[in-house]
């Protein structure tokens, strides 16, 4: 094979694999397609493109219900036992619980682990309604210093809080409940830059 020896070279070489790959599973993701309109402007060399794939961050958020509402213990416990977890495997993110027995999380690290670690979830007993409801990646962590921050919300806030994730995709404004939780402050400014 013939070695690409200019950046235009490469240029046209993954244009072409690009349109070989569309609307298969091997064509790019967001972030993805992003590098590679940053590269075909120009922007970015090779080496960078792959430097950025290499170190990306894939997230998840999803919701849940506990089957019976968590006590204080029970909830020490989940949080220590997913710091461990997270930790050996290079994940981090945020548990928000309502003492309704609802869960909204983020997970965020590399996208096999945090894949795993969420199929782990949807089997897990002591959840039922496990569902997603965004997937991103990007070249940062949003809770890097958390390996599983926690925030308590009440009812009220947390079905304000869930609401606001879940009509995202429908453009709607940052309704105006106040959050005083430095971790759900985190989430909501993240999450609104999607």
């Amino acid at each position: 094979m013939q070695e690409l020896i200019s950046e235009a070279d490469r240029r046209r070489a993954i244009a072409w694999a690009v349109a070989l790959t569309a609307e298969t599973h091997l064509a790019p993701d967001q972030y993805e397609w992003e590098l590679l309109e940053r590269y075909a402007r120009g922007e970015l060399v090779l080496d960078e493109v792959l430097r950025l794939l290499d170190g990306r961050v894939y997230h998840l958020l999803y919701r849940s219900q506990a089957r019976r509402p968590f006590n204080r213990v029970d909830l020490a416990c989940l949080v220590e036992q997913s710091r461990i977890w997270n930790e050996g495997h290079g994940v981090t993110g945020l548990l928000c619980y309502c003492s309704s027995g609802h869960f909204v999380q983020v997970l965020e690290g590399p996208a096999s682990e945090v894949q795993a670690l969420f199929t782990r979830i949807q089997q897990d007993r002591r959840h039922t309604q496990v569902q997603a409801l965004s997937e991103y990646t990007s070249t940062k962590r949003w809770f890097g210093d958390w390996q599983m921050a926690l925030a308590e919300a009440e009812p009220a806030e947390y079905y304000w809080l869930l609401g606001y994730l879940e009509a995202k995709g429908h453009n709607l404004v940052q309704p105006q409940l106040p959050i005083d939780s430095p971790h759900l402050t985190t989430l909501l400014r993240e999450f609104s830059r999607i």
